[in-house]
């Protein structure tokens, strides 16, 4: 992620992230807190993002020593003591020497302030708010910002030598920690020291034609294992373990053209913690990455020629990360279902997609039918979606609502979520660009494009009857600011227009 995309995030997070239930996990806990989250004792600290550590650059014991991720060795330069003060405060005393603390350079309450080892001085720049975000794993407020920013990898990185910082707090997996007990002489359990494949958390494993099968290496494969996809290979679906993580060299495609049914989904995740980089995914039987579970990311990955939505997030999935993902020519035979990104049917909250587009799909570029949290979509494009080798679907290029009534033992209802759209476009879709689609949270698209689409550029009308419901509802009014309309018409009886808007 860029610098700028980076602080972007961070500015949108009050608006958005901490406005849906995400924000119960990043709420500040009060001075009634009963015991600690974190005994004292040492530990390896690794973030959940990247599954590396927090490390002290080259062992270095002086002040001003630079604090990095790295991934785990064991070194004393990964190993943390945790002291509590109260009120789950802490210290952070390093495994390089007796008396050097994590430290917040000058105590700066800014972004971008960098992480260092100092000499313990008391201040406030080497305390931490301890702020439980899931079962063991927190994230650490500091107490020099008072408590507005936390600690951070920069740029959400996966790379060693990742920056350590300071940022504005918003609770996702870049500032998100896992504290693992050790003595003063053991190595993290995910550390790795042997040059086995397989015996070992932490390792590399290869498939390539000829060689090893994805199949054998997700059984192989432990969280830390990286699995390598060397140039096309073929494979039935597969679910991937917790924290294992694929990531592609030569053109890497994934062709699970094996598959049938609705069984046939190529890549499922229904764990959470994984990294999937660099890789295509094609002609699997249904999605072509399915997701139920939460904190994975997906950088760089391509999906295309599935039989249903080239990616879905449901049933509870939370907290995943879309970046410059591409989602184009996918198709079901009756052209209702294969959106390019599916975020629906109960997903949960906190999904985030950045740089992706979805083009060509049978279905909707984007589908929050039914979703239960909100999404955010920053410079994102849906272009020419509602047709797909001659089957026509809806066509849509952002679908942000749709009644539920999917709950088994519950009402139709609606689920009003308050989704933000930054920087998006859509371009020659088959219905409309930016759908309401029965959304009756408080929509947010601002800085967007919409252009030629067939229906409406912007369909936000002010009420409607859903057919699920069969009662006529108001919708809350969607924000469009500084947003353009070129060659088509609008319905906004349902949305406020701010900011230097044009064509509406």
């Amino acid at each position: 992620m860029s610098k700028f995309s980076k602080k972007f995030m961070a500015l949108t997070a009050s608006m958005c992230i901490m406005a849906t239930a995400v924000a119960s996990n990043i709420s500040v806990m009060t001075a009634g807190a009963a015991s600690n989250y974190i005994s004292d004792g040492w530990y390896y600290i690794k973030n959940i993002n990247s599954q590396k550590y927090i490390d002290v650059a080259g062992a270095k014991g002086v002040n001003g020593a630079n604090v990095i991720q790295y991934q785990g060795n064991g070194g004393s330069n990964q190993k943390w003591y945790v002291k509590n003060l109260g009120n789950n405060v802490i210290t952070l005393q390093s495994g390089v020497g007796s008396n050097l603390m994590l430290d917040i350079v000058n105590g700066a309450n800014e972004d971008g302030a960098n992480v260092q080892l100092w000499e313990a001085n008391g201040a406030t720049a080497q305390q931490f708010k301890v702020v439980k975000s899931s079962d063991n794993v927190y994230c650490l407020l500091t107490e020099n910002s008072g408590e507005s920013k936390a600690v951070d990898v920069y740029g959400w990185s996966a790379d060693n030598n990742g920056n350590i910082n300071q940022w504005s707090y918003n609770g996702l997996a870049c500032q998100q920690f896992k504290f693992e007990a050790t003595s003063n002489g053991s190595a993290p359990a995910s550390s790795s020291s042997g040059s086995s494949s397989s015996s070992n958390s932490g390792n590399t494993i290869e498939v390539k034609n000829g060689g090893t099968s994805l199949a054998d290496a997700i059984k192989k494969a432990k969280s830390g294992t990286t699995i390598v996809i060397n140039g096309t290979v073929k494979s039935g679906a597969v679910k991937v373990p917790a924290g294992v993580n694929i990531s592609g060299k030569n053109n890497a495609t994934i062709d699970f053209s094996s598959t049938s049914g609705s069984n046939g989904r190529g890549l499922s995740f229904y764990e959470n913690g994984s990294r999937v980089e660099n890789v295509t995914i094609i002609n699997a039987s249904d999605n072509g990455i399915y997701i139920e579970g939460s904190n994975n990311t997906f950088d760089h990955v391509t999906t295309a020629y599935n039989e249903d939505a080239g990616f879905q997030v449901c049933n509870g999935g939370s907290d995943n990360k879309f970046l410059n993902c591409y989602s184009h020519h996918n198709a079901d035979a009756k052209g209702e279902n294969a959106d390019g990104f599916a975020n629906k049917l109960h997903s949960g909250t906190g999904n985030y997609y950045e740089n992706c587009i979805a083009e060509y799909n049978s279905d909707d570029g984007w589908d929050c039918y039914a979703a239960h949290g909100a999404v955010t979509l920053v410079n994102c494009q849906a272009n020419y979606n509602g047709y797909c080798d001659g089957i026509y679907g809806d066509g849509n290029g952002f679908k942000m609502g749709g009644v539920d009534n999917k709950t088994e033992g519950v009402k139709a209802h609606l689920d009003p979520l308050n989704h933000v759209l930054k920087g998006c476009t859509a371009k020659g879709n088959l219905a409309s660009g930016f759908d309401r689609n029965n959304q009756s949270g408080v929509v947010i698209m601002e800085n967007c494009l919409a252009d030629g689409n067939k229906k409406n550029n912007y369909n936000w009308p002010a009420n409607g009857t859903p057919s699920a419901l069969g009662y006529k509802v108001t919708f809350g009014k969607a924000k469009i600011i500084n947003s353009t309309s070129k060659n088509g018409k609008n319905n906004i009886t349902g949305a406020t227009l701010s900011g230097n808007c044009s064509g509406f």
